[in-house]
């Protein structure tokens, strides 16, 4: 045990060189390997899932080294690795586990004959129909010969039971049983095969610089040679502002070809609480755990984050992928099909004879550029229409969006990515009937993308939608562009059938997949039509704040934009977008009378509580 005890030391040990802690750990893997194998195969009952399930649980104990206070304990805290790592497959059920009793058919040899095939058959059910404790001990004493101590240790019982086990269970098979299963168990054990130690020692390490030629090229794969966007992706990974958002990366790296099979990363965004994770990888290595490998380390870094949202756009075609991301408790809130358009051989040739039939309906064309100058209230109007236009939308979120506010709506128009003069508005005199736009947002290299397009119900059927997206293809034309980029989810088929008709076609269909890392409490919808109505702060006349009840949602609303609030308990809740917490509170008749909202950076101090009273 002493011995045991200073390897785990050494390998522990974060003032040791790297190659030198690698070494002692990979003493540890010769030990232990064997062990791992007997403790998984007693509870999977396969071979090749035993190997890798103990292959996978050295990687996660080489990555939680660090956290094992008595380095003696190590055997005990191994096996409960072990069988995390089973129970996760078991309930994760990702692959198709095959029973003891046929695990004997799973590689039995060219010239083995169909006689050694039902003898061992009928062994591994035997196995198979002892108690739990007793199979597992069986199988451990029979897998290398370790000692009724070692065992003890690893399983952290008395040597005392470990002999009670072994004898009960030699009770219950026969002398023929008992033989021919260590010698089978004996031929699978790892220690026979040095691959086994070479492929733990150790798959999952950080990112360095000089790894992202190799990252390019994998998700260059992954996306296909022909998808534009993959400069896009790099650049933005690249030239990540580490000084200002948080970022984890790490490479997973076969040890036998030192080659780097997989990439991963939590990645901030503006929106602090919601950070973005990155995954790419081989469906064959996710198979072998390379995606949970990834996702116990990259996870563990949001939580650390005090990150409130983790959201991963993954491909619908990498189905091994979002498998293994919806196992780990991710559900899907988006799917949008990802069309392109080849600018240089899209036919404009009709929008003249159309504009001329909208002028003989007192329909023209115009810009943001050039209504913002001519018309006062233009990003009003434009806010009216697109809040009108959203109600006709399929694909329409669940919540109704927030009252025109003058500066916030402002702002959204000003963004660097908005281009005024490719912002396409149909009026009839000074009313705006229909909106389409092309800007720089989400747009691939030398390309554009062209955003929401709607019209008036009483509009429609007059080709005014078309002529809309076809002036901002032809601005893509005039200014050297040559893709035009839009997204359209599944449900909009009218706007997917007119997309395909001008020549956009469909290159990628993207899910997103979103994983709340706070608990989210159930409450009695009653208690939510309590809270909802205005509340002001007397302090501050202009923070108007309406909390509303939409459809069994909780949402709050002020100064132009409204957030959902999510329950931790029936008074207290939590905003995804920001770190806003918000606190509801009862006078002494139980009648709600005020909230509290408050702002909890993490390391920071949280904010005074800013206190508003419900206006009865």
């Amino acid at each position: 045990m002493k011995e045991i005890e200073n390897i785990v030391l050494r390998a522990a040990d974060p003032n040791s060189p790297s190659a030198a802690r690698r070494e002692a750990f990979g003493e540890l893997v010769v030990r232990f390997q064997d062990m791992a194998f007997g403790c998984a195969f007693a509870v999977l009952g396969d071979v090749y899932l035993a190997q890798d399930t103990a292959q996978e649980a050295f990687v996660v104990a080489w990555q939680k080294l660090a956290q094992l206070r008595e380095p003696a304990a190590f055997p005990g805290w191994f096996k409960r690795i072990v069988l995390t790592q089973c129970n996760r497959l078991t309930r994760c059920k990702r692959l198709q586990l095959v029973p003891l009793e046929d695990a004997a058919t799973i590689d039995p040899g060219p010239h083995a004959s169909a006689e050694r095939h039902d003898l061992l058959a009928k062994v591994l059910r035997a196995i198979n129909a002892l108690p739990e404790n007793e199979r597992l001990v069986t199988t451990l004493f029979y897998v290398n010969g370790y000692t009724q101590a070692d065992i003890g240790e690893f399983l952290e019982v008395p040597v005392t039971t470990v002999n009670k086990r072994l004898y009960s269970a030699r009770q219950r098979l026969k002398d023929s049983v008992v033989e021919l299963f260590k010698s089978d168990l004996q031929q699978q054990r790892p220690s026979r095969d040095t691959n086994f130690s070479n492929t733990v020692n150790t798959k999952l390490r950080p990112f360095h610089d000089p790894d992202w030629p190799t990252v390019s090229a994998i998700a260059s794969e992954r996306a296909g040679d022909d998808a534009p966007g993959h400069e896009l992706w790099l650049n933005r990974r690249q030239k990540f502002d580490e000084s200002r958002y948080f970022r984890r990366h790490y490479v997973v790296e076969n040890a036998e070809a030192k080659q780097i099979i997989a990439y991963g990363a939590v990645e901030q965004t503006v929106y602090l609480p919601r950070y973005r994770l990155l995954l790419l990888s081989d469906p064959q290595w996710l198979k072998l755990g390379v995606g949970d490998l990834l996702l116990d380390r990259l996870m563990d870094d949001a939580r650390e984050a005090q990150a409130i949202v983790v959201s991963c756009r993954q491909y619908a075609s990498e189905t091994e992928l979002v498998n293994v991301l919806k196992s780990r408790g991710f559900a899907e809130t988006a799917r949008v099909l990802d069309l392109r358009l080849n600018v240089a051989t899209a036919d404009v040739s009709h929008l003249e004879t159309l504009n001329r039939g909208l002028e003989d309906d007192g329909i023209s064309i115009s810009t943001f550029a050039e209504e913002r100058v001519r018309d006062p209230r233009c990003v009003e109007k434009l806010y009216e229409l697109t809040t009108l236009l959203s109600q006709d939308d399929p694909a329409r979120g669940p919540l109704v969006p927030p009252a025109y506010n003058a500066r916030e709506a402002l702002m959204w128009m000003e963004m660097k990515y908005v281009l005024p003069d490719a912002y396409f508005i149909a009026k009839r005199g000074d009313e705006y009937i229909g909106v389409s736009d092309v800007s720089l947002f989400e747009a691939v290299p030398r390309g554009l993308t062209q955003g929401f397009t709607g019209v008036k119900r009483e509009y429609r059927r007059r080709g005014l939608a078309t002529t809309l997206k076809l002036s901002g293809i032809v601005y893509a034309q005039t200014h050297g562009y040559q893709i035009v980029q839009t997204f359209n989810q599944p449900e909009q088929e009218a706007i997917r059938a007119l997309n395909a008709k001008l020549g956009f076609e469909v290159l990628f269909e993207n899910l997103t997949l979103e994983k709340c890392l706070r608990d989210v409490v159930a409450v009695e919808p009653r208690i939510y039509d309590e809270y909802a109505g205005p509340y002001r702060d007397n302090d501050r006349p202009d923070l108007d704040i309406v909390v509303r009840n939409e459809a069994g949602r909780l949402t709050l609303e002020s100064i132009g934009q409204k957030v959902e609030l999510f329950p931790t308990s029936e008074t207290h809740y939590f905003i995804k977008p920001f770190y806003g917490e918000v606190t509801f509170h009862r006078d002494e008749r139980g009648e709600v009378n005020s909230l509290d909202i408050v702002m909890r950076v993490p390391n920071s101090n949280p904010t005074d509580p800013v206190n508003v009273v419900k206006i009865r």
